[in-house]
């Protein structure tokens, strides 16, 4: 009892040191955050409720249409979060948690993603599965966003994640910055595998990643979690590309 109460004032002795000398601020407008929670740690609730939201999941459905044939469209829906662009804040939370290390910060998008009432209204055994990298990619970088951000998903709303593994990029694939549409969807052709079909198949499976810009990497997916006995695929997202 003695160990945990000393333990607790150490942790509340370096958190009062910590915010003396490295003041909390919005990772996306600077600003001071004070000593109050946020709905998201590290960012402004202001700047989280107020940005532009993305489409709704039916306009997001009729893009992706702009971009595939309806009978080569393997996702049922898209749900998003907001909208991104240049110039926009929310490019700095992504970029942050892409390239920067911001780990925590995936996991707290994640559990944010999990409150959105679309989402909540999922049935409490869909399987959250993330977008994959590839070993090398996961070498270079040391994580993968969109498994942390899935796994944020997970933990708050205490439904299923796909074990890591399962579903594989089983080919490396350049980034699909700034690619053409269709040079965007050839890299990402037959990049995806399921190692093990049974902890899909039957399953309504909905794909986690950061960003949505034409579908193509969560389209080819989708094809391989279908081809493996998922009886149906959705997607979620941070952010829309639109």
């Amino acid at each position: 009892m003695a160990l945990t109460a000393r333990a607790y004032m150490v942790h509340e002795i370096l958190s009062a040191i910590k915010h003396v000398w490295c003041p909390p601020h919005c990772l996306l407008s600077g600003e001071y955050l004070g000593t109050t929670e946020q709905l998201v740690p590290g960012i402004a609730d202001a700047e989280l409720l107020h940005h532009p939201p993305a489409p709704t999941s039916t306009e997001l459905g009729v893009l992706l249409l702009r971009h595939f044939d309806a009978d080569d469209l393997a996702l049922t829906s898209v749900h998003a979060l907001w909208s991104v662009g240049t110039g926009t804040t929310i490019d700095k939370a992504i970029y942050a948690l892409k390239y920067k290390g911001r780990m925590r910060l995936a996991e707290n998008l994640g559990a944010w993603l999990a409150r959105q009432p679309e989402l909540e209204e999922l049935s409490p055994d869909v399987l959250i599965a993330a977008v994959p990298i590839h070993p090398a990619r996961l070498r270079e970088r040391g994580y993968n966003q969109a498994h942390l951000i899935a796994r944020g998903w997970a933990n708050a709303s205490r439904r299923p994640l796909l074990q890591d593994g399962a579903l594989i990029r089983q080919r490396y694939t350049p980034t699909q910055t700034s690619r053409t549409e269709g040079e965007r969807k050839s890299n990402v052709q037959g990049a995806f595998g399921v190692e093990h079909p049974d902890s899909v198949r039957g399953r309504h499976v909905i794909l986690v990643d950061d960003v949505l810009t034409t579908g193509s990497t969560l389209n080819a997916c989708a094809m391989a979690l279908l081809e493996a006995g998922a009886c149906r695929v959705d997607a979620a997202t941070l952010c829309a590309a639109v």
